[in-house]
Parts: C-alpha cells; structure tokens; sequence
C-alpha cells in the first residue's frame, strides 16, 4: 500500500464511469488516501459484488486519509487497483462496501503508474456475493425507476384514464384488454428504445402538470 495526494472521488453505492458524474453527486476533494494492489478477481469482486471485508482490512484504512473538508461520514476510504484500472471504495465499521468511486481519467492513469512497483495486498473477504453486472448506464436506469414508480402508483380505478392515455402514446392503439397497466409495466423489461424514452418524457410532463 501506499499514500495517493489530491485526488476527485464520487462515492455512490453502485460503480458508475467518471463521465456519468452530476453536478449534484456529493463529490470530494481527497488530500490524501491509501491505495492498495489487488489481484484481478478480487478487483473484480469489489467492484460488483456484496461485500464485506476482514476487521484486518478496516483497521488499516480507518481514519487514515485526510480530506479537504472534514467528513466522518468517509472515514472508511481506499483505492484499490489491478494495475489496469482503480477505483475508490467506502467501508461501515463492520465491513460492509457500501460505496465506490470511479476515478477521472487523468489521475486513475496515475494511480496505475504508480501501481507498478507496488506489492499485491491479499485481500480476506467475510462474504463475497456475486451479483451479476446490469451493462445499462446510469441515466437509463435512472428514467427506468422513475417510469415504474409512476406506473406502480397509479390506481387503474381512479387514474384510468392516465393509465388509457399513457397506453395509446406508447403503442398508438386503444388497449383491448384490461390489464394495460401490467402491458405498461412490461415494457420496462425490453432494450431502451426512443417509444420508452418518449413514454418517460410524457410522464416528465404529466408529473408537472400534477
């Protein structure tokens, strides 16, 4: 391991690339933090799966990075990288990965310089569950949890007739059934298409005039 200086890190609970940041993601200014070489799978397993990491591991990181503006909230930070990429994770005092960060491209290029000289850190998982990567980015998964919320909270008595009109903007037909809710709810399971992104800009607008 060793100490990196002046680092970006947007720590989110699902891993998303640098250039899928908000300008409203709690985004830090790390003064200084400790990075460690992981082998390629355990990279991989931290960076996609439900994790929790040995005491060991906790007490070495605990309280040993410094950030710009004071927050305990990060006193459980690292970077790890395999030597090809890295990334930025958040532990609670029990172990649990709670939080990851991309790096910008300019300073995870650093890190995997600096990387080359450096011992491999064997890591002791408590728990390592697979969870399968869903390759979709973040603003689609985004538009996708508010279009099922919407459609979840509406009441097929009393918004019948949102529930009509949202059906025949998305498919151009009256409904001839009368499980159209669940038919709008399906189409959440397909590929993300220019219908569904147009059903989500006419929920947008619903949702206003509401």
């Amino acid at each position: 391991m060793n100490y990196i200086y002046d680092i970006i890190l947007n720590f989110n609970q699902e891993y998303y690339p640098f250039y899928e940041w908000k300008k409203s993601d709690n985004i830090i200014n790390i003064r200084k933090i400790l990075c460690f070489k992981i082998k390629d799978q355990d990279y991989l397993d931290l960076k996609n799966n439900k994790i929790i990491i040995s005491e060991d591991f906790i007490n070495k990181i605990k309280n040993a990075s410094s950030i710009y503006l004071d927050d305990d909230l990060h006193n459980n930070i690292c970077l790890v990288t395999n030597g090809k990429e890295a990334m930025g994770l958040a532990f609670n005092d029990q172990g649990n990965l709670i939080q990851r960060s991309s790096i910008i491209f300019d300073e995870e290029q650093e890190i995997i310089e600096e990387s080359h000289h450096q011992k491999i850190t064997n890591l002791k998982f408590i728990k390592n569950i697979k969870v399968i990567p869903k390759h979709i980015g973040r603003l689609e998964k985004e538009k996708r949890t508010y279009l099922n919320k919407y459609l979840n909270n509406l009441n097929e008595t009393t918004d019948s007739i949102t529930i009509k009109y949202l059906y025949y903007e998305y498919y151009e037909k009256e409904p001839t059934t009368n499980s159209i809710k669940k038919e709008l709810l399906n189409t959440l399971k397909q590929e993300w298409n220019n219908k569904l992104d147009r059903l989500y800009q006419l929920v947008l607008l619903l949702n206003k005039v509401h």
